[in-house]
């Protein structure tokens, strides 16, 4: 089975995520003109204008689609990308942001202009308006099972690693603990998951931020090395390979897109259920949130640990990407920093299990419109966790790569069809 998934992942659902990613994300960074000063000058004073309906608050919006997004995708999935496809993968993903911001503003921008008057909406409620119904349930499925692969199995998985690789804490131990205290805050409704994360998010952002920082001030001088390293791998040219090396460019570009998205998940449209929560009656204010969301997250979180991977000069071969990055930062910060990622890893991974148990859910919600169905969902999804927390991370990266691929092809080709109705 791992081979079948690796196989595909590789050689087809990879290169048409990133032929769809570049092809998509360039029609609307040009048709928007997003990286025009007047324009997103203009998005962000709508944003500042907006007086709001009920609902939680932009910021609020934002912490809970960063707490599905920040985290184990910039820990441990950059470690990742960087041990597989090399330094070369950086550009990529970073490439993958710039690109995915028009992608977030255009699935923001459509949900708050599809979303109902209860205030459900979200990708399958605007691919149902652009396609139909069995276009928005099909997705929705996929929706729930991204939220099984990505929420569950691999946050978890990457928590109860950090804390075995630290303190010895039995993985299944991690995987009950994160079940039980799920369910109890899923169950409250968003307005519980914006509560934790709005709390908690800004501390730990800051603190993550913190640590990479020092960490890149510690090695300067060695920055231009890597930045060169960084672009001559992302084109095939390795000092490795003896010169230019295709199967170099392939793996950079493959790794640095499929983790990109996996870290922003912009063209998956899985962050609109938070987007429609929000209070904001403007589509273009929204819009801004969904830009800052994935810059914030891929540009400037992934990009300065992506910086730490590099200036440790830790081979990450051999490694799984949490024991990668905890090895990294520890030529830093010495053994201090196995406590300080793992305590990191921890809370990122749980946010982001109760932020896509709450995507799932809401894809539940679509499909069914059961408060039975649900309930069963957040049940079923939170003894998962248990699972997730024992089973091979390789295999579950693959996976997930495949999984968010196809809702990318979906999202994205609903995108198009209705271009005509987005506007910045």
């Amino acid at each position: 089975m791992m081979n079948v998934i690796s196989f595909i992942n590789e050689y087809l659902t990879s290169p048409a995520l990133t032929a769809v990613m570049i092809c998509c994300g360039a029609y609307f960074t040009k048709k928007l003109r997003l990286y025009d000063p007047k324009k997103l000058i203009y998005a962000f004073t709508a944003l500042k204008n907006d007086k709001g309906v009920d609902g939680i608050s932009p910021f609020s919006s934002l912490t809970v689609a960063l707490a599905g997004t920040l985290g184990v995708g910039n820990i441990a999935g950059v470690a990742v990308a960087v041990s597989v496809g090399g330094a070369g993968a950086v550009f990529w993903m970073i490439v993958s942001s710039l690109l995915g911001a028009s992608l977030k503003y255009c699935e923001a921008y459509l949900t708050i202009k599809t979303r109902k008057k209860d205030r459900s909406g979200g990708a399958p409620i605007y691919i149902e308006t652009l396609c139909k119904r069995k276009t928005g349930v099909v997705y929705a499925v996929l929706c729930v099972c991204a939220s099984a692969v990505s929420g569950s199995f691999i946050q978890t998985n990457a928590a109860a690693s950090s804390l075995y690789l630290t303190l010895g804490v039995p993985k299944i131990v991690c995987g009950a603990v994160f079940a039980v205290l799920c369910a109890v805050i899923v169950l409250g409704g968003c307005e519980r998951v914006s509560s934790f994360t709005s709390a908690a998010m800004p501390l730990f952002c800051a603190v993550f931020f913190a640590m990479s920082v020092i960490a890149v001030s510690m090695r300067t001088a060695e920055i231009p090395a890597v930045v060169t390293r960084i672009f001559t791998e992302a084109f095939g040219f390795s000092a490795a390979a003896g010169g230019f090396s295709g199967a170099v460019v392939a793996s950079a570009v493959r790794e640095g897109m499929t983790k990109g998205v996996f870290s922003h998940e912009a063209g998956c449209g899985t962050s609109s259920f938070s987007h429609a929560a929000s209070s904001a009656s403007s589509p273009v204010a929204q819009g801004a949130v969904g830009i800052v969301e994935v810059l914030t997250d891929t540009l400037v979180f992934g990009g300065m640990t992506a910086l730490v991977l590099l200036l440790s000069g830790e081979d990450g071969a051999g490694y799984d990407g949490m024991s990668y990055t905890i090895s990294a930062y520890a030529r830093f910060f010495g053994t201090a920093a196995s406590y300080m990622i793992c305590t990191l890893t921890v809370f990122f991974a749980f946010a982001a299990v109760i932020c896509q148990s709450y995507y799932g859910c809401q894809a539940v919600k679509y499909i069914t419109n059961k408060k039975s169905a649900e309930k069963a969902y957040v049940l079923l999804f939170s003894a998962s966790l248990t699972l997730g927390a024992v089973i091979s991370p390789s295999f579950l990266w693959h996976l997930s790569d495949v999984v968010f691929a196809v809702m990318l092809f979906i999202n994205c080709a609903c995108l198009i069809c209705g271009r005509k109705m987005i506007k910045l």
